[in-house]
């Protein structure tokens, strides 16, 4: 998806409000179909396992253009606010984020580089639990972050 953009004043490109919404809703709606997915015996069926394969593959690469997005074209201006309150939760979303990451990187090597569809108890917790983080960082900042940027007015809405 191509992100919507507005120019700040001093030209700077800024993500809209409306894009990381837009992004957000994306990322939920593949964590809710993998999450009624994740069963033994879903997973036992061929083609169920490689949709969820597909969808995990589709919901970590979303996820990684969402971070990026945030990243270029929200957290330049947040970090630079004249509000401390701004910049703090700037400075706190990039440091769970540096968690994030990692935990990314680590599942897709582990679980998502082969086109084996084996489905292990162990597979099932690891998504589980990156499913959990994912929806609470989508939550966070459906919940916090992003009305406290429109009410601020610190990136646009639309």
């Amino acid at each position: 998806m191509k992100a919507d953009k507005q120019s700040t004043p001093g030209g700077i490109d800024m993500t809209t409000i409306n894009t990381l919404q837009i992004q957000r809703r994306e990322i939920l709606e593949i964590v809710a179909v993998v999450k009624g997915m994740l069963s033994p015996e879903q997973l036992r069926i061929g083609p169920i396992a490689k949709v969820a394969h597909i969808l995990l593959c589709d919901l970590c690469e979303k996820m990684s253009e969402h971070l990026a997005e945030e990243h270029k074209g929200v957290y330049p201006s947040l970090l630079t606010h004249d509000n401390p309150e701004i910049k703090n939760m700037a400075w706190g979303l990039i440091n769970k984020d540096k968690l994030l990451k990692p935990e990314f990187t680590k599942y897709k090597k582990r679980w998502l580089k082969d086109c084996e569809f084996q489905f292990t108890e162990a597979f099932l917790a690891d998504t589980e639990g990156l499913l959990d983080t994912l929806q609470n960082r989508m939550d966070l900042e459906q919940k916090s972050v992003l009305p406290r940027l429109e009410k601020q007015h610190v990136i646009a809405s639309v």
